[in-house]
């Protein structure tokens, strides 16, 4: 004889499941044992996403099993989770609330809002902008704070010289393989920004030795980068906090 089919027996505030073999409970109720218990929500909370718990509402956040109203210190905003809080645009975070950002003559509020920058044809020294010459075979950076060597140029000290042609061959490869790419080549690299470790994905174009992309520093924040070749796998530039970068294709 084949196996049998025993019914489902359903507890009270239950119903069968996605498998059609089994039973779950309905929303807003949590299974214990074989039964299913009404959640429990305290006040300021609401069902959360599964619905068989709770969360905290926007504006409160949860301590133990309540929940308690985020407190802003001034110019400040709940954060995109609402269940803390972040300084507004303008101000710094510190350990005791929201202090606004000192942003030096020839600077501008950065991407975040949160600190500064140079204005173009600036670069940080120090807690100031100070201007910079473009020596000659240079153009301006991207970012606008720093200078890059031209086409078959690199670096040196604060002038750009030739590249060996060995230098030269391997850039003219890493240009070759971005046009074979769509224009473009992503390599992975890693280095040093500022005295910090970095690591990312830049974007290598095929009309230039540029290159740009996103960095990611050891403590997770991340940060815009611009720069160029300037030799066989070694790429130097500037992040969006100012930081002079040096990278190697990992």
């Amino acid at each position: 004889m084949g196996a049998k089919c025993n019914p489902l027996i359903l507890p009270q505030n239950s119903e069968i499941d996605w498998s059609g073999n089994a039973w779950a409970c309905k929303k807003g109720f949590v299974q214990r044992g074989a039964s299913c218990v009404a959640v429990e929500i305290p006040q300021n909370a609401k069902l959360d996403w599964s619905g068989h718990g709770w969360e905290c509402e926007r504006g409160f956040r949860q301590t133990g099993s309540n929940c308690e109203r985020v407190l802003l210190p001034p110019n400040a905003k709940l954060d995109w989770s609402g269940h803390g809080w972040e300084c507004e645009r303008g101000y710094t975070q510190t350990s005791t609330g929201c202090t606004m950002v000192n942003i030096p003559a020839n600077a501008q509020l950065d991407w975040s809002g949160h600190s500064w920058k140079c204005n173009s044809g600036y670069k940080q020294t120090g807690s100031g902008c100070e201007p910079f010459e473009i020596p000659v075979n240079a153009v301006l950076a991207l970012g606008g704070n720093d200078w890059n060597c031209k086409l078959n140029f690199k670096k040196q000290d604060e002038s750009c010289v030739r590249m060996t042609p060995q230098e030269i061959q391997f850039q003219n490869l890493m240009i070759a393989q971005a046009m074979a790419c769509g224009n473009s080549r992503d390599v992975d690299v890693s280095g040093d920004c500022g005295g910090e470790n970095v690591e990312g994905e830049l974007t290598v174009c095929s009309n230039s030795k540029e290159v740009s992309g996103e960095l990611t520093y050891d403590n997770g924040l991340t940060t815009d980068f611009d720069g160029e070749w300037v030799g066989t796998g070694e790429i130097e530039g500037s992040d969006d906090f100012g930081n002079s970068c040096d990278l190697e294709i990992d």
